[in-house]
């Protein structure tokens, strides 16, 4: 693979990336400065890693023997965990999102698709975000040793790496998928083992295999989240989906997969038909629009819905359960 020619844009923005970490390098931040600055950094992917990773966990461990060892699940314990999971799950997103966010390249494509974020808004430094990272990753670690999750968030530490340091990101959009597909395994396992309590129960076989599913649709399917971010990816040389294979190729390979991992996922837990109604009902709202609405705002919004859609598919085992005991 040759390297990507730089662009035009790309070279208008570098001034401005080296001008921003020189005047903030040494700039003191102020304690709300720096919960605003927090906030901003993660602020996009609580909606689809840390809302949607916590209910899987939750839904999990209440699911009780359908996924773990827990044969009598306890509603009111484990719903009161729902605050450790968020943090678990909230402070592994920070260490990846500091990673990610301080890299040139990723400062390139935030001035253009998300320009809010506090590099490219000039509230933060890239080498600010390093120390922030430094400082963080022994933090997270001793939580994480605390409350659980510890493997799952080493997993991450190198996943991580591989991701941004290493560029596996950019290296090609089999990669890319590949390495979120084991990042949402790992998100998922490590919630349910918080949400269970830790070292109190295990994951069971089955648990396993529905860990693999959760892996092959984000495989297959994550590329959604791509769809309205090409002009950055395209300016710092990212090779997403949509920008190799074409738009069109691009959206066929969300619409399809988003359908038949519905069919597999409901068909997985051998539900009946009323359990059908909401993920059915996400999933061809996703496939439709994917399809049928092409333009920037419209792919951003087509994004909520697959998140609204993969945790609809996370609540499955739970309906399962339930539907057992009645």
């Amino acid at each position: 693979m040759t390297a990507a020619e730089p662009c035009k844009e790309e070279s208008s923005l570098l001034p401005f990336v080296k001008a921003e970490a020189e005047e903030h390098e040494t700039a003191p931040l102020s304690v709300l400065h720096k919960l605003r600055t927090i906030w901003l950094i993660t602020r996009n992917d609580l909606k689809s890693i840390v809302f949607p990773e916590t209910s899987f966990g939750i839904c999990s461990a209440l699911s009780g023997p359908i996924l773990t060892s827990n044969q009598s699940p306890d509603p009111i314990t484990i719903l009161g965990r729902i605050p450790m999971v968020l943090l678990w799950t909230w402070v592994n997103v920070l260490i990846f999102d500091l990673a990610n966010q301080r890299l040139p390249n990723s400062i390139i494509e935030d001035a253009i698709n998300k320009s809010w974020r506090p590099i490219p808004a000039g509230m933060l430094s890239a080498a600010q975000a390093r120390r922030l990272l430094l400082g963080n990753i022994p933090v997270v670690f001793f939580i994480t040793f605390y409350i659980g999750g510890m493997e799952e968030t080493v997993a991450m530490f190198v996943l991580t790496w591989m991701y941004n340091d290493l560029g596996g990101a950019d290296e090609s959009y089999v990669v890319r998928n590949f390495i979120n597909a084991l990042g949402f395994v790992c998100y998922s396992s490590g919630a349910t083992r918080v949400a269970c309590g830790h070292g109190q129960y295990f994951l069971n076989d089955e648990a396993y295999q529905w860990l693999v599913i959760i892996g092959g649709i984000v495989f297959t399917t994550l590329q959604a989240q791509d769809m309205a971010d090409q002009e950055g990816d395209g300016a710092r040389g990212r090779r997403t989906m949509p920008l190799v294979l074409g738009d069109l190729a691009a959206r066929w390979s969300i619409a399809v997969p988003v359908v038949f991992w519905t069919i597999v996922c409901l068909l997985f837990w051998e539900l009946d038909v009323y359990a059908w109604i909401l993920p059915a009902s996400l999933g061809g709202i996703v496939a439709f629009r994917t399809l049928v609405f092409r333009d920037v705002d419209e792919d951003k919004l087509t994004w909520y819905f697959w998140n609204f859609w993969i945790t609809s598919l996370y609540l499955l085992p739970l309906i399962k359960y339930y539907g057992l005991r009645c």
